[in-house]
Formats: structure tokens, sequence, C-alpha cells
């Protein structure tokens, strides 16, 4: 474990506050579920909760399945990186974290205009080419958790209605299965 040098004291209901300095490196933000764990020598430890830690297998399976059957690339996504991806003729990008652009959209607390209705492209991770793609947001208790991605193949091909209600459906499923 690695000291920071902070010193915080309890509240009288049991609270702390975890520095901005250290939320700001750990990209902890307001709202985030933490999980709480105790150590041997009595220590506590606080770690980002994920929810699709669990649930990559299925992400997976699934990404496969749609990019298999409609010939497009797949990607889930958490706020932070990529948990799976199918179809997509680069490299393994599966860890890799999401672009800036992506992780801004999913922190946006506007959501006037929903991810699904934007029409500018939205790199997964950093340095991706530009082809259509089809976003939506994955959402568990009202709390957006990830997103999913259709990108076509090669900018020749388009997307339409299909893939967007595919995108749709794939986005309120995983969201149900992961509770927040």
């Amino acid at each position: 474990m690695k000291a920071t040098g902070i010193v915080r004291r309890i509240d009288d209901l049991g609270r702390i506050v975890i520095p901005k300095e250290i939320r700001k490196t750990l990209k902890v933000k307001e709202g985030m579920p933490l999980e709480i764990y105790t150590d041997k020598e009595g220590g506590i430890i606080l770690r980002k909760f994920l929810p699709f830690s669990e649930m990559s297998s299925l992400s997976e399976e699934f990404a496969q399945c749609v990019a298999q059957q409609m010939g497009n690339a797949v990607f889930v996504t958490d706020r932070e990186k990529v948990v799976a991806a199918a179809g997509y003729t680069g490299e393994d990008i599966v860890g890799e974290p999401i672009s800036h652009i992506l992780e801004n959209i999913l922190d946006d607390r506007d959501e006037r205009l929903p991810l699904s209705e934007r029409n500018r492209f939205i790199p997964v991770i950093h340095g991706m080419e530009e082809h259509e793609q089809i976003c939506q947001v994955i959402r568990s208790n009202g709390q957006i958790i990830g997103a999913i991605i259709i990108q076509a193949k090669d900018r020749k091909q388009g997307l339409g209605e299909s893939e967007k209600k595919i995108a749709l459906v794939a986005a309120e499923f995983l969201g149900k299965q992961v509770s927040v």
C-alpha cells in the first residue's frame, strides 16, 4: 500500500472524505459506487466498483453473436475500459482504456441529446479509424455504467434500424443484468 501523507477524521455519521487529489488521480467521481474491503492488518481498502467485471463473459458472448450475425464490429465498454469486442479487425482491445471522448460522453450529466442521436464519430479507443457507428449507453438503476457500440467494418457499409434496435435491446438487457 502506498502512503499519501493525508490524514482525515471520521465524522459523527461514520463518513470520511476522500481527498480531491486522490479522487482525480483514480478517476473516482461523485456518485460512483465503491467496494469496501479489509486486509489482514486491519486496514480498509476502497476499490471502484466496476459492475461489468463479473459480466465480461456474457458481454463477450453477446458481442461475438451480434458481430457474427450482423457482420459488424461490436464493442461493450464500462466507464473506463473495453469489456468485450468482436468483429474488430485491429489488435485485441479488450481491457484497453476507452477514448477520452467516449469517457466524457459517459460522464456527461447533461443528457438532453441522447447518445444514440449524436451524429459524430466516437472512437472506442484512442486512434481508432472512423466508421459509421451506433452508440447506446448502458444504464443500471438510472446510472450510466457503460456503452454498446456497433460499428461498420468498412467506410462503405452503412448501418440501419436493425442495428439501432439491437444496440438498444443489448443496452437494456446488459443494464438489467448488473446491479449498481
